[in-house]
This record gives structure tokens, sequence and C-alpha cells, in this order.
């Protein structure tokens, strides 16, 4: 049995297959339109935390080649009550580094009464490079509320 041809000289099983290229096409971008929507809600839901980096230091100055520690705060606000946060979750810098000790402090950093969170990260984990501008702190609240946000840096050149 020879296939029909149809208007256009393809074959059902040529359209056949068309389709089912379509379909998967079509599922692609749904994934892609589907993630890049999580990644819009997940940003915007950032403008209501703060991160500190270096608290008390208005530079947050790091020199990329020190073995040392970076402080990094979650700051409690009106909108954000840093104590909600996750600990287990919190991810700093390009390399996305765990914190360095096992649990985070409570300490109200930026003298304003409330209490926020504080972390401590290896230099050498973060990824941090010289030139970097900026370094960011992903993490989630309790009830799975994704966070990106990120501070301003000044990394000092190494000798």
């Amino acid at each position: 049995m020879t296939p029909t041809a149809c208007a256009d000289n393809q074959t059902p099983t040529s359209i056949v297959r068309k389709v089912q290229i379509m379909i998967k096409i079509g599922t692609l971008l749904a994934v892609v339109g589907a993630t890049l929507l999580a990644m819009v809600l997940a940003s915007s839901v950032s403008a209501d935390a703060l991160i500190d980096i270096k608290p008390g230091s208005d530079l947050n100055s790091i020199n990329t080649s020190s073995n040392g520690l970076i402080p990094v705060a979650i700051l409690t606000t009106d909108d954000f009550d840093a104590t909600t946060v996750d600990p287990d979750s919190v991810e700093f810098g390009p390399a996305g580094a765990s914190r360095a000790h096992r649990s985070a402090h409570v300490e109200d950093v930026d003298d304003d009464g409330d209490l926020d969170l504080v972390f401590h990260f290896r230099t050498q984990d973060t990824g941090i490079a010289s030139g970097d501008v900026e370094a960011c702190l992903a993490f989630e609240t309790f009830d799975g509320t994704p966070f990106v946000v990120c501070d301003s840096v000044r990394t000092v050149p190494t000798t």
C-alpha cells in the first residue's frame, strides 16, 4: 500500500511527524515560559527583604584572596521578618556558598530596635571575583517563599 499524497505532496506520516515536533516545541515553550514567570515572581518578592554585607561598613570591601569570613545580615524591616528565614536554604555569592557556621545569630546590626539574622561565609567559597560590584544572597522563608537579595561590594586589589 502506498501512502496517499496530500495537497503539498506530503504523506500523512510526514504530517504526523511535523505535528509531533510542533507539540514538543509547544511543550518546551510552555516550560520555558513557566520558568521565566517563576523567576519574575521570585525576584518581585525580594523587594521586601534587605541584606547588609559586612554590617557597619559602607564600602563592603572584600579581599577576594582572603581566607577569612564575610558577614551578611538579613535585615528585619516593617515588611519582612528576618527570623522567618530557613537557615538551611541560605546561599551567598556567585558560587552559592553555604554558611560557615552551623547556625546564624540574631542581632540588631542596624540599630533600629528589631532583630536581624547574621550569617558568615568563607570568602573563598563565595565565588566573588575581583571587579564584582554586587553579591547576592538566595534563601527561602520557612513557608517556602524564595528570595534573592543583593548588596553592593567593592573588591580590593590583591597583591
